[in-house]
């Protein structure tokens, strides 16, 4: 009971902190000198329902978080922008659809401790639809996934998959604007990942890492935030931001965690194309009663570039320090580590790279109160017209953490465009994983899946 209290004091939260903002601030449009000095939108900690997001640099360059239709928001298993307006053929004013497939895969599976391969036939069907609704500077995003699948001639139906967020922004003055977001996440399962490569998108910077280790339980999280932006100069910007996030996943030793803190950066654009950065940020992590409170405290600096139209990279570098209590025997006690971020995005006439590698605060692939070093790398080149080829790669180690996960994978894919939406697509991927705990166990996965695949901008991408 006590965890649904805090979940649903999370939810209210937002609410709560709008009715309040609303009496001393009035909706304004955005002042126009606003949208040349709106660096990226920064991620403490991405939400591990969708993918693992560390943190990432934040430049001051000639972007912006709010459009014509509203504050931005990511799209689900995506780096880019969630597109507004019409943007599907199948759409009835604000709830569109965005996607569908149907996937056919065998899977190899070896588990340490148990003898034998257990070969698994999946079929999966799944479906991607889209409520997106921006009204003044408030925009409200509902991004749901349903499936259902069939293991060895079971059938199971997973209708929980869903990213929801709301975010609006209050525009007090032309240098000041007080935004609330609200990112709520539900996995039903943690088993099974599409999209295992690397997700970088070269106009806004972001990169995204894939959740690729496979478990059990669902996974739940929630994050509200309160950015409170000041434009110091006409290059200087100063960002005060509030946060609370919760997350849950039963089936783990560790069934939640819940994160009160905040974060302090100030940016500064050298040019149009290049921008540093330093921040500090503390959050305050309660576990379930297997763990002790962690209060962690992070200090970096970053550095972002973009060098020519094809080619962008962002890098930083810090210190965090984790404060561990323990209120049953009054014992504390101190870990610190480098902390550190490497984004390259490259485009060529045919094909893209991307790479990225976090240290620090562990990622989310599963809750824990340690750190992470993770690597990503992924290639993807159109080999015609209709043929386009991907491989990935990925590693991710835990230390100083009560779980200590480990992992890697590969992964290739070929697509064939049959039309301007409709796709034939393979898939071959290995993934290794050890010293999981009880979500994770340790063992192999060979996975070969060949589907069809219906995409409502798929044209875009080919």
């Amino acid at each position: 009971m006590n965890c649904r209290r805090q979940l649903f004091s999370s939810l209210l939260l937002p609410i709560a902190l709008l009715t309040a903002t609303s009496i001393a601030f009035a909706q304004q449009p955005p002042p126009a000198s606003q949208d040349s000095l709106d660096g990226t939108k920064p991620q403490d900690q991405a939400s591990p329902a969708k993918d693992s997001t560390p943190p990432q640099p934040t430049p001051v360059l000639n972007e912006t978080q709010s459009t014509a239709n509203g504050p931005e928001i990511r799209g689900m298993n995506s780096a880019a922008p969630l597109p507004s307006g019409r943007v599907s053929p199948v759409q009835l004013g604000p709830l569109y659809l965005q996607s569908l497939s149907f996937f056919q895969s065998a899977d190899a599976i070896t588990v340490s401790g148990q003898p034998g391969t257990n070969w698994q036939s999946v079929s999966t069907f799944r479906t991607n639809i889209v409520f997106d609704h921006s009204f003044k500077t408030s925009r409200i995003a509902v991004q749901y996934e349903p499936r259902l699948t069939i293991v060895n001639g079971a059938v199971f139906t997973d209708t929980s998959n869903l990213n929801a967020n709301w975010t609006t922004t209050f525009y007090a003055s032309p240098r000041l604007n007080i935004s609330i977001d609200d990112n709520l996440n539900y996995f039903g399962q943690q088993g099974q990942f599409d999209n295992l490569s690397l997700l970088a998108d070269l106009t806004t910077g972001t990169v995204v890492q894939s959740r690729f280790l496979d478990g059990t339980g669902h996974l739940l999280s929630n994050r509200v935030e309160l950015p409170i932006s000041y434009l110091v100069s006409s290059r200087g910007r100063l960002e005060i931001t509030p946060f609370f996030e919760y997350y849950q996943a039963p089936s783990t030793s560790i069934s939640h965690s819940r994160s009160p803190g905040g974060r302090i950066s100030y940016g500064y654009a050298l040019s149009a194309t290049q921008g540093i950065g330093v921040s500090y940020s503390v959050q305050d992590t309660s576990f379930s009663s297997t763990l002790p409170t962690n209060l962690y405290q992070t200090i970096a600096g970053n550095y972002s570039q973009i060098l020519s139209p094809t080619l962008r990279f962002s890098i930083g570098a810090g210190a965090t320090v984790s404060s561990a209590a323990s209120a049953a025997t009054s014992a504390s006690s101190n870990q610190s580590t480098v902390n550190a971020t490497l984004n390259l995005i490259k485009t060529f006439r045919d094909s893209s790279l991307s790479f990225n590698y976090y240290r620090g605060q562990a990622a989310g692939l599963q809750i824990t109160n340690g750190f992470a070093d993770r690597f990503d790398l992924a290639y993807d080149r159109r080999l015609s017209q209709h043929t386009r080829f991907s491989a990935a790669g990925g590693y991710y180690r835990e230390f100083l953490s009560a779980t200590d996960t480990s992992g890697y994978f590969f992964s290739g894919t070929f697509g064939y465009l049959l039309t301007e939406r409709w796709s034939v697509v393979t898939e071959y991927a290995y993934k290794h994983q050890e010293n999981g705990g009880a979500a994770f166990q340790t063992g192999n996965l060979h996975y070969l899946a060949a589907g069809l695949r219906w995409e409502s901008n798929h044209h875009n991408s080919y």
